[in-house]
């Protein structure tokens, strides 16, 4: 009974390791569609090469646009393998209003360009 226990224990171990340490990477060309749990975010990946990325993040609501943006950062740094990287941002951008006046109209999604540096090769 103990080493059953122990075997289903280390299973898992093992599973839950493996799921939160997998970053999606999607061949090269190929757009596919994702969702992060932590920050309840949809998102569209397209890998241009080895160090690009398309990102196109899905808009739901204003007040979500916070949890959109953090999930970005990190999100970039992950796909980058902690190495230095460059958003740019070509469209979604929301604007900020405290106290809205009259209904918002279609946010579109969030769109980036991901470009991660690589360490120069050492001599």
């Amino acid at each position: 009974m103990k080493g059953k226990m122990l075997n289903s224990l280390t299973i898992t171990t093992i599973l839950a390791l493996l799921v939160g340490c997998n970053v999606a990477l999607a061949e090269k060309g190929e757009t596919e569609k994702l969702y992060d749990f932590d920050e309840k975010v949809h998102y569209y990946q397209t890998k241009i090469d080895d160090n690009n990325y398309h990102l196109e993040i899905q808009s739901d609501d204003y007040q979500h646009f916070k949890n959109q943006s953090v999930f970005l950062l990190r999100y970039a740094d992950r796909l980058c393998r902690g190495n230095p990287f460059m958003l740019k941002v070509t469209d979604g951008v929301q604007e900020y209003d405290r106290f809205p006046t009259k209904p918002r109209k279609y946010q579109p999604p969030l769109t980036v360009l991901l470009q991660c540096e690589t360490e120069p090769a050492k001599k």
